[in-house]
């Protein structure tokens, strides 16, 4: 008996630009989702572990990069990796962020599935979209670079 193969969905690297650029860069909540949306694509980080990310990384002056070491599911340890375009969003909504929580996103993970949802409908974005998708987004848009992503 053959098993049927699930489809991966993912976003093109196009659905992501016009996600993200679709959320106006004023205001706490925009700001809060652009960064969101920023380290979610840029890192493949799954949606728990990107709410559990500290402040403190973010607070240096003038990083253009920055790697981190976090444990994930399984308790696999492993760096993630910062573009300058989500550090750019981050310092953007470290400007607004006025909170005394010690983690970056401190929001539920419920309502980033919300957030999410919300964005892609108000960006005309047909798909369901989820947190988990621009996992899979990140790792497609690698592969398509000929980038092996076990490495």
């Amino acid at each position: 008996m053959q098993t049927k193969r699930r489809q991966i969905k993912f976003l093109e690297r196009k659905e992501v630009e016009k996600l993200i650029s679709s959320i106006p860069k004023k205001g706490y909540r925009n700001l809060r989702d652009r960064a969101l949306l920023e380290v979610l694509f840029s890192t493949g980080m799954r949606i728990h572990e990107a709410l559990e990310l500290p402040e403190a990384p973010f607070m240096k002056e003038n990083s253009k990069t920055l790697e981190l070491s976090i444990v994930g599911k399984g308790d696999w340890q492993r760096v993630i990796f910062f573009s300058p375009r989500a550090l750019i969003a981050i310092k953007d909504y470290l400007t607004v962020k006025d909170d005394e929580n010690v983690e970056l996103f401190p929001i539920t993970i419920r309502r980033a599935q919300q957030m999410v949802k919300q964005r892609a409908k108000e960006a005309g974005i047909e798909k369901r979209v989820t947190p988990h998708i621009f996992r899979h987004s990140l790792a497609t848009d690698l592969l398509n670079r000929g980038v092996d992503i076990r490495v």
